[in-house]
């Protein structure tokens, strides 16, 4: 099963070349990891990039640099947004009733202006289903390779069926590097199922219970964020 998801993953991503060119969304989480090297595999040089919120763990921004991934700021970052706002509790907003799109602003627009430098065709994304309610309709009802009018390009998800042990069994399989936060929370005791990379101020953060982990990880950098944000201290 596993060696017949790999070679669709293959076989889909070569379909999507035909389209025009190939560019990589890039999380440094373990999927767009898997997605990377997959796209490379047909097409080497294909782009990669990363949507720096402003506020990753260090090991995301290693793994960044390893995989040579172009680094795209979005227009404001995720903690000026916050401290305008006034957001997580911060003390001295600029504009507490300021109201932010912040998908919009953190990977939309980035995306269509790497997209547009880069003269992409289509966009690689490691979405999976098993990750989501709505990740599954998604995969669903537009399967692994769709035109997405809103970004006028064609979107490749070649990781929609795989599970969590398909995507390390390839990492595996491949010797690939990646993102060390997997190995630190695999230390202090949390799942592989549970384990995510993303930014780290948020609803999701709050969701998955993120900071709790973070104060265990990387205890300096929790604190420089309570300080700030002291509503964070809730969820740990």
């Amino acid at each position: 099963m596993f060696q017949r998801r790999v070679e669709r993953a293959l076989s889909v991503i070569a379909d999507a070349a035909e389209h025009g060119k190939v560019g990589v969304s890039y999380s440094g989480g373990k999927d767009s990891t898997v997605l990377l090297d997959l796209v490379r595999c047909v097409v080497p040089d294909a782009p990669a990039v990363f949507f720096d919120s402003g506020c990753e763990l260090c090991q995301t921004y290693d793994i960044v640099r390893y995989y040579n991934v172009n680094i795209v700021k979005p227009k404001m970052s995720l903690l000026e947004m916050c401290r305008q706002g006034g957001y997580w509790g911060y003390e001295n907003p600029t504009d507490p009733d300021a109201e932010f799109d912040f998908g919009e602003m953190l990977v939309d627009e980035p995306a269509r202006r790497f997209a547009h430098e880069q003269g992409l065709q289509v966009q690689a994304i490691g979405l999976r289903a098993q990750e989501s309610r709505s990740r599954f309709m998604n995969a669903k009802q537009r399967g692994e390779l769709y035109f997405a009018k809103y970004a006028g390009l064609w979107h490749l998800c070649p990781l929609q069926n795989w599970t969590t042990d398909d995507v390390w069994a390839y990492i595996a399989s491949r010797e690939l590097v990646y993102n060390g936060a997997y190995d630190i929370m695999t230390q202090i005791g949390v799942p592989r199922s549970d384990q995510r990379i993303s930014m780290l101020l948020g609803s999701s953060a709050a969701a998955t219970g993120r900071y709790a982990i973070l104060k265990q990880i990387d205890i300096a950098l929790w604190n420089r964020l309570a300080a700030e944000f002291p509503k964070v201290r809730i969820y740990t």
